[in-house]
């Protein structure tokens, strides 16, 4: 019979995968990593430690990846801007698929938008729409991000340089422009627009635990 002041306690060993991780990997599919793709986009949601753990399985195992899946966490990821989410994500996503289409646009357009480069951005967008069909919001997050750039830079802006810049015309523009002089007090004074407060500021830390972009610098990309 052992002394039980002699017995040594046993070390718990570390874990070189999260649980969630390691569940994953054993499973022969990542179908319950799928279902909550899915439900991120149903519900409008998004779980950036769920995508990740979901990528790294397509790391070591890339013959199981989806490809359909992967745009869906791409797409939902790059709404997240100014997050870093989207760059977090891209890194995991293997080499081949990122050479290819549609992941090679959704690189492009990522690039153009962190660079302030709507104009771009706008028309790479144009050719592959079908990517985000079924991710509800996907435009409308992108001219979110626009403003919040557009209101941390500027102080006034020309109303057709906003257009451009959000991909924006006639009837729809005015209503935003009514909108936003409602809501966040901008003046418009012939074409231009005087800019007021940024209700948007708040969403600079949308995504938990995630980094912001530093994009201030880019505004002389605007080309105003």
């Amino acid at each position: 019979r052992q002394n039980p002041q002699k017995t040594k306690k046993k070390k718990k060993k570390k874990l070189l995968f999260p649980r969630g991780a390691r569940l994953c990997l054993r499973s022969p599919t990542p179908s319950r990593s799928h279902r909550s793709v899915d439900k991120q986009i149903s519900g409008g949601s998004f779980d950036l430690s769920t995508n990740l753990v979901l990528l790294r399985m397509y790391q070591f195992f890339p013959d199981r990846t989806n490809s359909t899946v992967l745009v869906k966490v791409l797409v939902k990821a790059l709404m997240q801007l100014p997050g870093t989410d989207f760059t977090q994500c891209a890194y995991l996503v293997p080499q081949r698929f990122q050479l290819e289409e549609p992941i090679a646009n959704l690189l492009t357009l990522a690039q153009h938008a962190e660079c302030m480069q709507f104009k771009e951005f706008w028309e790479v967008a144009s050719k592959c729409k079908y990517l985000w069909e079924s991710v509800p919001g996907f435009e409308q997050s992108i001219r979110d991000f626009a403003l919040h750039a557009i209101n941390l830079t500027f102080s006034q802006i020309r109303k057709q340089k906003l257009g451009e810049i959000l991909s924006l015309e006639g009837g729809e523009l005015d209503a935003l422009v009514k909108d936003r002089a409602a809501k966040s007090g901008w003046k418009v004074t012939g074409d231009v627009i005087q800019l007021g407060g940024n209700e948007l500021k708040s969403k600079l830390g949308k995504s938990s635990g995630s980094n912001v972009l530093d994009f201030a610098q880019y505004g002389p990309l605007l080309g105003m």
